[in-house]
């Protein structure tokens, strides 16, 4: 990302709103790790019960499926937090550094937009898939237990996009 402010990884920003913000991210991106480790672990067991003990673990591609989505959507804010997301800059090599300044903070500012837009339609997803008790096949849990981490994750996705087009825009040290 050409000229634009970067945060410092380990200290994070300076500003109130900043810290909050990438405190709540690492929250969240521990959390992911966390659950990718057990989806990892769940389906160790599930391979080795399968293969030795011809027991495998009941619903464990039910299960990976909606950690799998989970752990990204909680993976997402601090990706952006730390501009960690993946940059094809074939297009704007050759443009200035204020040009590729105003794109870098126009793409914030539709991530921002578009998480805000994610976690109002999967709010409105779960509330639906609650109310007519849509269940797994396998394990008959409640399929929305699945989207509520994610409505939160899109929600600071949100937040955090617009900071980092704020402070961008503003040249403010974060």
């Amino acid at each position: 990302m050409a000229d634009a402010v970067d945060i410092d990884i380990e200290s994070g920003p300076g500003d109130p709103v900043g810290q909050v913000l990438n405190r709540l991210c690492r929250l969240f991106a521990v959390c992911a790790g966390i659950m990718l480790i057990l989806m990892a672990l769940m389906s160790l067991a599930s391979i080795v019960g399968r293969t030795l003990l011809d027991k495998p673990i009941l619903g464990d591609y039910e299960l990976v499926q909606t950690m799998s989505a989970v752990a990204v959507a909680m993976s997402l804010p601090f990706c952006q937090m730390i501009r960690g997301h993946i940059i094809v800059d074939f297009f704007t090599t050759g443009l200035s550094a204020r040009i590729t300044k105003k794109l870098d903070i126009f793409a914030s500012l539709v991530l921002g937009v578009a998480g805000f837009i994610y976690s109002w339609r999967i709010t409105l997803g779960m509330m639906e898939l609650r109310s007519n008790g849509d269940a797994s096949m396998l394990l008959n849990l409640p399929t929305w237990w699945g989207y509520m981490p994610m409505v939160p994750s899109f929600f600071l996705l949100g937040c955090v996009a617009f900071y980092t087009a704020w402070i961008d825009s503003t040249g403010a040290q974060a």
